[in-house]
């Protein structure tokens, strides 16, 4: 090493030279850029990236997970793999948490309070919305639906879909396709009551009282039929409803 050293300090021009083409030979390894995910190109040029159909209803402290899909028409949605959501933001009552496509909500979040979602996918942009609600306050919020089975059985039709939103607007559906809907509107319950005010809608049966009681037994929706009327064809369900 010391006579390295003395002949480099007799010929440093040499030896710098040496250096800078040791360096040149030898240049340092570069890591590969990270390989994009498999499946993220859109499956159609026509249609659009979504989070989801229906804006969901959180409760404070709750963790969602983020799944972005692909929707050709209204209605019709397609799975994209979770690793293609990039860029996430987020506004109000959450964080997001590790490996940015968790949303975490606040355990204080007041109730009414919105969340505001950005993503995007490829060079795609797609946005959502979430609201918060308590459900000692809000205990409709969800979507319920028949037992296909036991409404067979008596011959008659159930409601697959109904709706409570947290912002106090519902929707029910008989047989959903799509984006359809057969009523939709604002609702009330109080003391066991239920109040249905249509506002517009494909089939707003004749027959529908739109007020009754509703009983929450053991997790169970149980709606008297003459509240939410008849489907076009067919009779009303009397089964309970459930989540």
């Amino acid at each position: 090493m010391a006579r390295f050293s003395k002949v480099c300090m007799k010929k440093s021009g040499f030896c710098l030279a040496g250096l800078l083409l040791a360096a040149c030979a030898n240049p340092p390894e570069e890591r590969a850029a990270p390989a994009a995910p498999v499946g993220c190109a859109p499956p159609s040029e026509f249609g659009g990236y979504i989070f989801w159909l229906e804006p969901p209803a959180v409760l404070p402290g709750a963790s969602i997970d983020l799944t972005p899909w692909f929707t050709r028409r209204p209605g019709m949605v397609e799975p994209v793999p979770p690793a293609c959501l990039e860029d996430v933001a987020i506004s109000g009552p959450a964080t997001l948490g590790p490996g940015g496509r968790t949303i975490l909500i606040d355990a204080d979040a007041a109730p009414g309070a919105a969340i505001q979602l950005q993503g995007r996918v490829g060079e795609s942009s797609l946005s959502g919305r979430m609201l918060v609600y308590l459900e000692e306050a809000l205990p409709l919020v969800g979507t319920w639906a028949q037992p296909e089975a036991a409404c067979a059985a008596s011959g008659a039709e159930p409601v697959r879909e109904l709706i409570f939103h947290p912002d106090g607007t519902f929707s029910l559906t008989w047989t959903p396709f799509e984006i359809y809907k057969d009523y939709w509107g604002g609702y009330a319950f109080e003391d066991g009551r239920l109040q249905l005010s249509p506002e517009d809608g494909n089939h707003i049966p004749a027959d529908a009282a739109f007020t009754g009681t509703a009983e929450l037994v053991g997790g169970a929706l149980r709606l008297p039929p003459g509240l939410f009327g008849s489907p076009r064809q067919g009779t009303a369900c009397a089964e309970p409803f459930s989540r």
